[in-house]
């Protein structure tokens, strides 16, 4: 960073990411604003006026690099976080061009040579991300590891004979805590022993817990209940995204699966009994909600490439649109009178927005919060809303006031518990907390001869 008078000083303002070409004479960087805006310097230390690129509305736009050549710029498009995949597009601007076609969790793109491009991809099976690769020309991807391995970064030496990746092994518990009046520290939370290890996604029913398992080739949900755990399901290749969802009642739960190239609903019988697809006819995102009558889910689907909210019956009625902006994880008041949702992505903020049972917007409290967390969950009586706030990768459980606006935190976690999703129990006085540790190593890869 350069210096004035021993004070450092920024090189330009509001970069986000950026990359400079091999022989240092340009900057493709972008912008925090809605669609991550592109731009190209000179190397001068003010912005040169329009961005030659921005996402559509509700897109994002990440990791632009620069080709050996300086013929194009690629980076990685799409929604976050894991319906993205690589484009270019030239210095001059104008479309951009589509490289990869995996719809997933894309990242870190590495030009090896004019033609070879490795970057990092979840796979079909929902597992990963894994290291690929793909002749720019030809447009065929390769993978290139295999098994249980994990990376979360990559980057590559400036001759591209050098690979160095972050090989990632994260934990995922389950852990109780009951809410009181005053701030709940790491040492009130004790973990549930679970008999799958593994746990995430938790939702919590009367005198139940259900959450989501993987293994290296497949998801399943279990039901934990009087200290034993029990399979309710599973599928060959499944993954299970955004949790389930428990009826009112308790007796049902609604679920979304990815498998064999299609996304499904299913609901299934709180017992394990009883499991069928209510649609596969939506490319559904996010976590469902039930509707408080108990006669329909609500879920984020892509419509005209962004995620809107569709109402889906379980009489076998066609899916509606109810919501027509970006929407995901939206969460049903308990008398039905509205629904709380995320809205799109504004650099790493989104913020809560809201729609009457009649499809009118619900006023409600400002309230923006940091990606890593979506969802959202009401205390008994509707009017309190519990959500996560804090930095990416370090949250807290907060609660507000809808009518007033007034916000109180609930719990004060160490550093090193990173809390990824929450449930509150149905009498609304403890909570399960899912924790992510991550464990990673720097590991050299051996570049494959393409």
């Amino acid at each position: 960073m350069p210096t004035l008078g021993g004070q450092p000083r920024p090189y330009l303002e509001g970069v986000a990411e950026y990359d400079w070409s091999q022989d240092g004479s340009r900057l493709a960087y972008h912008t925090p604003g809605p669609g991550d805006p592109l731009f190209v310097s000179d190397g001068s230390r003010q912005p040169e006026g329009q961005p030659i690129f921005t996402a559509p509305a509700g897109l994002h736009s990440h990791f632009p690099l620069w080709a050996t050549d300086r013929a194009f710029i690629y980076f990685v498009q799409g929604s976050l976080p894991d319906k993205l995949d690589i484009w270019r597009i030239t210095a001059n601007g104008g479309k951009p061009e589509r490289i990869t076609r995996h719809t997933g969790r894309v990242t870190h793109p590495v030009l090896l040579n004019r033609r070879t491009l490795l970057y990092l991809a979840s796979n079909p099976d929902g597992s990963g991300p894994s290291v690929y690769s793909v002749d720019v020309e030809r447009r065929m991807p390769h993978r290139l590891t295999f098994g249980l391995d994990r990376y979360t970064s990559l980057a590559g030496s400036a001759d591209g004979r050098r690979l160095v990746a972050t090989h990632a092994s994260p934990k995922r518990t389950l852990w109780r805590l009951r809410l009181a009046d005053s701030l709940a520290e790491t040492s009130a939370a004790a973990r549930i022993s679970l008999t799958t290890g593994m746990g995430f996604s938790p939702r919590l029913g009367p005198n139940y817990l259900l959450y989501v398992s993987a293994t290296s080739t497949s998801e399943s949900i279990w039901k934990f209940a009087e200290g034993s755990g029990t399979e309710l399901w599973s599928g060959a290749g499944a993954r299970i995204f955004g949790g389930p969802a428990i009826s009112p009642d308790g007796q049902r739960f609604a679920f979304s699966v990815q498998q064999n190239g299609k996304s499904k609903l299913y609901v299934m019988q709180a017992d394990g009994t009883n499991a069928r697809v209510v649609t596969t006819a939506l490319v559904l995102q996010g976590a469902p909600a039930w509707a408080p009558d108990g006669q329909s889910v609500l879920s984020a689907a892509e419509d005209h490439g962004a995620p809107h909210l569709f109402r889906i019956p379980l009489d076998g009625g066609a899916p509606g649109p109810f919501v027509q902006e970006y929407a995901v994880d939206p969460a049903w008041a308990p008398d039905g009178s509205f629904v709380v949702y995320s809205g799109a992505d504004i650099g790493t903020k989104f913020s809560l927005r809201g729609v009457t049972s009649e499809g009118a917007a619900q006023t409600l409290p400002a309230l923006t919060l940091t990606r890593g967390a979506r969802h959202l969950a009401f205390l008994p009586g509707g009017r309190t809303l519990l959500y996560l706030q804090g930095e990416i990768q370090h949250k807290d459980l907060w609660r507000m006031d809808l009518e007033t606006g007034a916000k109180r935190q609930l719990t004060n976690v160490a550093a090193d518990f990173d809390i990824r999703d929450f449930d509150i129990s149905p009498d609304g006085r403890e909570v399960v907390l899912e924790r992510v540790q991550e464990r990673s190593d720097v590991v050299l890869l051996d570049i494959p001869q393409l």
